[in-house]
């Protein structure tokens, strides 16, 4: 695994030095948001950067494209030491790149903020876990402060990091105070990560903060109007819920194999059915090298219906491109399975749900096996992963390259 990622960050910084990532690209340039111009959404990791700059002289692009690639690695010693803790199968590891996602399409992730939002979230959800176990203040006020860390870089993590900690937490209180401790507890424990939302929310920018911010910049690269005028920091400012919400209803999609278009909605509901699967039965694969342990499938699949809910409007109204958003929830909930995992701690509804959908697949006795698990991995939908409105079904060309690649992964492994 360790070789094959070298191997392709080798070949991506070779791309950049040839010119492939540039200030023009725009996972490069939205990354340049500062403080410069006003507060603004999205705004911590170029005011970081910017100040840096200040001091010492280094290239910004290849700052971003290194930063990036450090997290990539943070991310997957992380993903690798949960799967060896808790006694998953790590031979399912692999598999983002089947779903093209994660470490599969660089070209997209490059210099974005999602593998650092996740280690936020990891750490997030560390906190909180120490706060319920020992009670000490501390642990709630850093747990506060990772969070607010995280609406600073991106608030894509308000659902995959704020939401679902406020929910598990609101249940503690209710089982544990009474209602009047519980309300006032609750307001305490997550008052400041809160008001930092609300003043983000209303802090989006516009095009005269655009080009502030551009010009803030001019020290130190080459800003053209042009640059300013197209540059994707332009349309992240000017943000169109109307726009997303179009972009995620799928009215219809082109198939290619067709003369026709036919509704989209049903490839959408299989993949959403598939990924619960996949993940929630992802100890189905034992090849007899690594030692698996039992996992109570009911409980991870809490987790995971706790997260697609926290998640799921984020998907539907905010985010029009999933590839980032499965990430968010799939590894997202792995990492709070980690930590929360006890039957208790989940609302009986919840608990009883995940209960009949476990129980309609230990029906299918295909469901149960390597082979069932490798079929559903190969009929995905994966093209409503990558981007919502480019979905085709079946993509086999492209999961045949990606099983290829994980094969790989597994023989480097």
């Amino acid at each position: 695994m360790l070789l094959a990622l070298v191997w392709q960050t080798t070949m991506h910084v070779w791309d950049y030095i040839h010119g492939v990532y540039g200030y023009d690209y725009g996972c490069i340039n939205e990354m340049l948001v500062n403080y410069q111009g006003g507060l603004v959404r999205r705004g911590l990791f170029g005011e970081l950067l910017f100040q840096a700059r200040g001091v010492f002289d280094f290239s910004i692009a290849s700052a971003i494209v290194l930063l990036y690639y450090v997290s990539v690695v943070l991310l997957t010693a992380l993903l690798v030491w949960l799967f060896k803790k808790n006694g998953w199968s790590l031979f399912v590891l692999p598999f983002p790149m089947c779903l093209y996602v994660y470490l599969c399409d660089p070209y997209f992730l490059i210099g974005r903020r999602d593998c650092w939002l996740l280690l936020l979230a990891f750490l997030c959800y560390k906190c909180y876990y120490e706060y319920v176990k020992k009670g000490d203040i501390k642990w709630m006020l850093l747990c506060n402060a990772v969070m607010i860390l995280g609406l600073l870089l991106h608030e894509a993590s308000l659902f995959f990091m704020l939401i679902p900690i406020v929910l598990f937490d609101m249940y503690h209180l209710y089982i544990t105070q009474t209602r009047g401790k519980a309300v006032l507890f609750l307001i305490s424990h997550w008052l400041f990560p809160v008001c930092v939302l609300i003043v983000l929310i209303t802090k989006h920018g516009d095009s005269a903060l655009v080009a502030q911010i551009w010009n803030s910049w001019s020290p130190y690269l080459s800003v053209s109007e042009e640059l300013v005028k197209e540059s994707y920091m332009s349309r992240t400012m000017n943000w169109s819920l109307e726009y997303d919400i179009q972009n995620v209803t799928f009215p219809s999609v082109w198939m290619p194999y067709f003369i026709w278009k036919i509704p989209a909605w049903p490839f959408n509901l299989y993949l959403f059915v598939c990924i619960y699967y996949l993940v929630t039965r992802f100890n189905t694969i034992n090849v007899g090298i690594w030692k698996v342990n039992k996992v109570n499938n009911v409980l991870l699949s809490n987790v995971v219906i706790l997260m697609l809910i926290c998640i799921f409007p984020f998907m539907l109204l905010v985010s029009c491109d999933w590839g980032r958003d499965f990430p968010y929830w799939v590894i997202g909930s792995l990492m709070f399975f980690h930590f929360f995992h006890r039957k208790d701690e989940f609302p009986i509804f919840l608990t009883r749900m995940s209960e009949r959908f476990q129980g309609w697949i230990d029906r299918v006795p295909v469901l149960n096996t390597t082979w069932g698990y490798f079929i559903l991995i190969m009929t995905l939908p994966l093209g409503f992963m990558h981007a919502s409105v480019s979905g085709m079904f079946p993509i086999i060309p492209l999961q045949l390259k990606h099983l290829i690649l994980t094969g790989k992964w597994i023989v480097l492994a």
